[in-house]
């Protein structure tokens, strides 16, 4: 594993403790370190199969 790939894998990481504390999407990307809230959607869909929105339904 690179150390990109390691970094976006902590960084999903964090954002599933703050999804799992009901931090809206918009604050995980920005407090995660993605510069928008859409690249962060792309990159946890790529990731998980399906958005961060509906990660907890």
């Amino acid at each position: 594993m690179t150390f990109p790939q390691w970094r976006t894998q902590l960084r999903l990481y964090h954002a599933l403790v703050l999804l799992a504390e009901h931090t809206p999407v918009t604050v995980v990307a920005h407090r995660c370190g993605w510069s928008s809230a859409s690249a962060f959607i792309d990159v946890f869909r790529r990731a998980f199969g399906h958005t961060p929105g509906t990660h907890l339904r």
